[in-house]
């Protein structure tokens, strides 16, 4: 019986912390705040103790997900709607390293030492601390990299070359399913889909992926088949 009773408690705080996650919405954990870390671990730790505490009633555990989940949503409003509060819940970046230089009263602020700047640096490609004009700690806890001048990528414009707009590519088939959304979004029919499909002699059933561009170029991918025919 009380195995039965784990099953089941486990299977409702699963569906609680589904249910609390689309509420406070999807975030990757890089973008965490501190805050929404220990909330999130928090609420976890609930939703474990509900499944394997038999002894603890389930409406308790689910008032404190239920509590957490709306203190996490309201934060979340205050945050959009006040430039303060989103200053004092999730902290404000800290620049570490401004013209070259290196901030030694930014990188206390920030709670890191030298040696993890360059081990950020390393991580994002910058082996020499010199090629660094700016870097900046993010309220996640991320540092942002920007190079000197001599060191960046060049783009079109130092060419004087303005590509043209690609925008968006929409999966219009996949696993040899039409995806009406994607295809209204592409404004393409149905119909003309599947003509383009057939004056290349390749069938509905055998796409693994079909994209379409914003010049209506259709490319498709076969299952079986490393290649792809354009």
């Amino acid at each position: 019986m009380d195995f039965l009773k784990i099953i089941l408690l486990s299977l409702f705080s699963l569906a609680m912390l589904f249910l609390i996650t689309k509420i406070m919405g999807y975030r990757q954990i890089s973008e965490l705040s501190f805050f929404d870390y220990v909330e999130g671990i928090t609420i976890g730790s609930i939703a474990a103790e509900m499944s394997t505490n038999i002894d603890l009633e389930w409406w308790k555990g689910v008032t404190a997900i239920g509590v957490y989940g709306i203190v996490g949503v309201l934060l979340s409003l205050m945050t959009r709607k006040s430039i303060t509060a989103r200053k004092i819940i999730s902290g404000k970046p800290i620049v570490l390293i401004e013209q070259g230089k290196i901030s030694e009263k930014s990188l206390k602020k920030a709670k890191i030492d030298i040696n993890d700047l360059l081990a950020s640096a390393r991580l994002n490609g910058y082996f020499n601390i010199a090629d660094i004009d700016c870097a900046v700690m993010e309220n996640t806890g991320k540092i942002s990299f920007q190079p000197t001048a001599l060191k960046r990528q060049l783009n079109p414009k130092d060419f004087s070359f303005a590509p043209e707009r690609e925008g968006l590519c929409y999966n219009v088939i996949i696993d040899a399913k039409i995806m009406q959304s994607d295809l209204k979004n592409a404004k393409m029919t149905e119909k003309q889909l599947k003509n383009q499909l057939k004056s290349r002699g390749v069938d509905l059933n055998n796409v693994l992926l079909a994209t379409l561009d914003i010049n209506k170029k259709l490319t498709v991918f076969e299952k079986g088949i490393d290649n792809n025919n354009q």
